[in-house]
């Protein structure tokens, strides 16, 4: 492994999924590439929100950009204090597509992904991220499975 996709929504598990990752590097020398995806919204939803509320969806955007920045650069802090080298990036996008393509365009041999664990059924109703990465990843891909304390 020379470098390890190590996506991230800011969430318990994508922090659990991010420290296995680091452990991953260290033990094998491999940098990492903190990615942040930022999901489109659907057009129907900002239709909703511009017809009738008083939420502008232009600082909505900038919120959640911002988000996904600090975000990454908390897991590239924790790596560099780790030893580990990494990047970190926001993208724009549907997120499971977004991170098979910057696994392809920045050369990573290897993705760490977290899931919630859910069941088939609840995450094919869901259109769960962690699954389509498995299915359409050209490379290895390690699931860290973690269950978010309510």
């Amino acid at each position: 492994m020379k470098k390890i996709l190590v996506p991230t929504d800011g969430s318990v598990r994508a922090g659990k999924a991010a420290e296995c990752a680091i452990e991953l590097a260290k033990a094998g020398g491999a940098s990492l590439l903190f990615l942040n995806v930022v999901d489109e919204v659907s057009p129907a939803y900002v239709y909703e929100l511009e017809s009738g509320s008083s939420i502008d969806v232009a600082a909505l955007d900038d919120q959640r950009r911002q988000f996904g920045q600090e975000a990454v650069e908390r897991l590239k802090k924790t790596a560099a204090a780790a030893g580990v080298k990494a990047e970190a990036m926001v993208a724009e996008g549907h997120p499971w597509q977004e991170i098979l393509n910057r696994a392809d365009s920045e050369g990573a041999d290897h993705i760490v992904i977290g899931s919630h664990g859910r069941r088939a059924l609840a995450a094919a109703v869901l259109g769960n991220v962690t699954i389509n990465v498995i299915h359409g990843a050209k490379v290895p891909v390690t699931v860290v499975p973690v269950q978010e304390e309510n």
